[in-house]
């Protein structure tokens, strides 16, 4: 029994984080295997897909109630995927209160760990941004409401309205009094949907082995009554887990969205994320200081204070280059290599230059890609020919950028993973070569200089040679 309250556990902490990430801005998605998504169609003009990982969730969920037979399975599935239609919805609150004002949501895509809806940006207005924020947990919230009218029908009444006596619907020792929401005789309860109500409520009213054993009897004996229940109780947690003020979830954006209102957006997101880090250190003290082996608190801990500096970070970058264009911010006279240069020359050609990424011109003057100094390394390590040449190790697929774009938009279009991008005209011609790296003061020497001074053409390239 306490093996199989463990594993549920685990997935009721799933199903708490599942929505945690979510209202992201827009980024790139790669060609990898790690990114592959099965379209499920388009709902309000937004696509929803679910990554391939989400079967993954599926058979971890089978696989826990597998000794508890075909019966326990289905629900256990059941419970999972109608989870994440809530999960589903409460993104689709973010898209469509954002698409009031004006702000297009690219798509929605379910993982196992919650739904992601990428907004093409966040509002900047402070009570937008609120609205937006607000607009998912209020779905849960609308859903609880609805589910918790079905369990008073249901006769689930005394859920709700109390205990029945000074120790609740306990006995001394703990063991439910209530089965499908009526007093029973201690003795005869065999399923205790009201027990996991009321450790939702006061987990403090009973040990945790009563805990772990509330949560796997639900589980473990499926019924409509209980299915009801744990869906109710999900979408209640939710909120409340959602509401947390500290990124990613959205108690982090509506925490920053009021700071907002009396403060620039740039220092609200630095004295939110700080916030929201000290939430993460409670959470992992809390844990620390319990005596729970389930390590998924610690690691949503760990999730949420490095989510917090992350988001102080990307708006601190944001806000750097905001009104500013690729030009403005982009490296004149790159170093540039030509296609056909064998490996041999390029060890030591690269040794005049302290880029870490360099363009790879074609025969035509066009750029072919982007050859990074790691792969040249990686490609003597594993012992490849001197007549490789810099074509044969370039990457071939990434983004081209051009002077005139703003470099904001810019950003929010390139993927993860590289640091430097070519910047050319509209002939394919090398101009730039835009540097994430040292972006944010290159962003401030162009403010300093004025900034949009720089034509498209006729910048200049210079070969490594």
């Amino acid at each position: 029994m306490h093996k199989t309250a463990t594993a549920h556990t685990r997935l009721f902490f799933f199903s708490l984080f599942s929505s945690a990430a979510s209202s992201r801005s827009v980024s790139r998605h790669g060609n990898t295997v790690f990114n592959q998504r099965l379209s499920l169609g388009k709902y309000f003009g937004i696509e929803l897909f679910v990554h391939w990982t989400f079967a993954l969730l599926l058979g971890f969920a089978a696989f826990q109630g597998w000794d508890q037979g075909p019966a326990a399975v289905a629900f256990i599935l059941t419970i999972v995927i109608s989870v994440f239609f809530c999960v589903t919805l409460h993104e689709y609150g973010h898209a469509l209160a954002a698409r009031r004002f004006g702000i297009p949501t690219l798509d929605i895509t379910l993982l196992p760990i919650g739904g992601v809806a990428r907004l093409e940006r966040m509002p900047r207005v402070p009570w937008k941004e609120l609205v937006v924020a607000v607009a998912g947990p209020a779905v849960n919230v609308v859903i609880a409401i609805v589910l918790a009218g079905v369990l008073i029908g249901m006769g689930g009444l005394e859920l709700f309205t109390g205990p029945y006596s000074d120790t609740g619907p306990y006995s001394d020792t703990g063991t439910a009094m209530v089965e499908n929401g009526a007093v029973v005789d201690p003795d005869e309860a065999v399923t205790t949907p009201a027990l996991a109500a009321e450790e939702a409520i006061d987990e403090d009213s009973v040990g945790s082995e009563d805990l772990a054993g509330g949560e796997a009897s639900l589980f473990d004996q499926p019924s409509l009554f209980n299915y009801v229940f744990i869906m109710f109780a999900t979408n209640t947690v939710l909120v409340l887990f959602n509401m947390i003020p500290a990124f990613p979830m959205d108690g982090g954006r509506v925490l920053r969205s009021l700071l907002a209102m009396v403060m620039d957006y740039r220092k609200a997101t630095f004295v939110a994320s700080r916030i929201g880090l000290l939430c993460a250190v409670g959470m992992a003290l809390l844990w620390l200081t319990s005596d729970q082996q389930n390590p998924v608190p610690l690691l949503i801990a760990i999730f949420v204070g490095y989510a917090g500096m992350a988001e102080a970070r990307q708006v601190e970058l944001m806000e750097s280059v905001r009104g500013l264009r690729v030009q403005d911010a982009m490296i004149r006279f790159p170093p540039a290599i030509a296609m056909d240069t064998p490996l041999s020359d390029i060890a030591a050609r690269w040794q005049s230059t302290a880029a870490v990424a360099l363009p790879v011109i074609s025969a035509t003057g066009s750029v072919a890609g982007m050859l990074k100094l790691s792969e040249v390394a990686k490609a003597i390590r594993q012992g490849a020919a001197p007549s490789t040449t810099a074509g044969q190790l370039a990457d071939h697929g990434g983004p081209l950028l051009v002077p005139e774009s703003g470099l904001e938009h810019a950003l929010l279009s390139l993927g993860r993973g590289q640091r430097q991008f070519a910047v050319v005209d509209f002939d394919q011609q090398l101009v730039g070569l835009l540097d994430l790296d040292s972006l944010t003061v290159r962003g401030s020497l162009a403010r300093l200089s004025g900034g949009g001074t720089a034509g498209g053409r006729g910048v200049g390239v210079d070969l490594v040679s």
